[in-house]
Formats: C-alpha cells, structure tokens, sequence
C-alpha cells in the first residue's frame, strides 16, 4: 500500500525552505552575545506545520518541545480497492539534542506523542466494491472506512543542524531535522450496517482487513523532514 507517501510531499516545502534561508542569511539573522537560553521557533515539514521552544542546559544539551498539526487530503489503493480520505499530521514531541565538538551538527533522539492518524473511505468501481476477491453493490448511503493509527508513543533517532548556543547567542538562526519516528502502525475496517447483512460479507470483511492491517504493520518508521526557523532571546 502506497502509505509511505504520507505526509507533506517535500517539493511543496521548497519555497518556505528558500524563505527561511533569506530570513537566515539576512543581516537581521546576524547573532549577538547574550545570557539567554531560550528560543521559540516555527516548523514546517512531514509532521506538519507548528511551534516549538528549546532551551539550552548546563551540561550543554539542548531540550526542545514541540507542537504540529496539519490535514492533508490523500488517494490511495491496496488489494483491488481504492480510497481517499485524510491525514492528520499531528505531533507532540519532546527532543535532545548533542552537539559533538561544539558545532552545528547534533544528534538527537526524542519522543513523539499522539502522533498522525489516517481516515480513509472506500470509494466503488461501478458501483461494486470487492473484497477479499468477492464483489458487493455499494450503494450511496453504504459506505467502508478504514482507519490507520500510529501508536501513542514513537521513539525518534535522527541528526541534524543548526540551533547551537542558545545560551549564549541571541537573534534569528536556523535549523534542519532529519531522522525517524519508530512503530507500528494499527488498521481496521468499518462498514455501515447494510453491507453487514450481504451473505458472507463479514467473512470477507475480516480477511480483507487483516490483508489491510498486515500491509501497514509491515511499516516499522516514519520518514521525518523538519525545517525550523527561530529566535534566540
């Protein structure tokens, strides 16, 4: 199944990217000493859009929260049946971040909560839906969803750059994530209640949403690409 697309396709984040840049390499971005250790920042990337804040600690280790969200429309099809639906992007996520030899690069590891979820709807082919090789008549107040959930907790691993000095260093900077949120994604399907009541439909039902959930759960890792763009105080 093609949900390894999910997401914000990247090419669609090319234009906020190169807005970024010219912010960050505007004389406004230009750093000044300071005794802070905040910064608030924006986030655009495959885990939506949203905020987050870091803050840098004594050991040299850099905390960040953050807050995304974002629907996106998608089509999809898998064993025969095609759907469309949406993706909310959602993430609420707690990273750190080391920077080995005091420089850009960092390694970070984290935790994603509540992440994204996928409802979907079957849509029919001339009026049939088949499942699990058996064709049913799909009439317009019939329907078929499935529901695709990440678990509630995802580990993350992942390397990136920029957001260095935060305790020392005020004004505008730049940051890039690359990595991954680890799991196993869950699915299942629901029909109304009239298509319950064709003979061996539940049968079908079920072998065609274990066929569903084996392709999903087969994804371990979710892609993450993150731009950010903050403001040290």
């Amino acid at each position: 199944m093609r949900l390894l697309a999910l997401g914000i396709k990247l090419q669609q984040l090319v234009p906020f990217v190169w807005a970024l840049l010219g912010v960050c390499l505007s004389p406004m971005a230009i750093a000044q000493k300071t005794s802070s250790n905040f910064l608030l920042y924006s986030i655009a990337g495959t885990t939506g859009l949203g905020l987050g804040v870091a803050k840098e600690m004594k050991n040299g280790l850099i905390l960040r929260a953050e807050l995304t969200d974002m629907l996106k429309s998608i089509q999809t099809s898998q064993d025969g049946i095609d759907y469309q639906g949406k993706i909310e992007l959602a993430s609420t996520a707690l990273y750190a971040d080391w920077h080995p030899f005091d420089s850009v690069f960092h390694i970070s590891t984290g935790l994603n909560i509540k992440p994204s979820n996928v409802s979907l709807a079957a849509t029919s082919k001339n009026g049939l839906i088949t499942l699990n090789g058996q064709a049913y008549p799909l009439s317009s107040s019939q329907g078929l969803n499935a529901n695709i959930s990440f678990p509630t907790f995802m580990p993350y691993l992942g390397l990136g750059w920029g957001f260095e000095h935060v305790a020392t260093y005020t004004g505008f900077s730049f940051n890039t994530d690359l990595g991954f949120d680890f799991g196993k994604m869950n699915a299942n399907l629901s029909p109304t209640p009239g298509l319950t009541s064709l003979p061996g439909f539940n049968d079908n039902l079920n072998a065609q949403s274990q066929k569903l959930n084996a392709s999903v759960s087969g994804i371990r890792f979710f892609p993450v690409v993150k731009f950010q763009l903050g403001y040290a105080y």
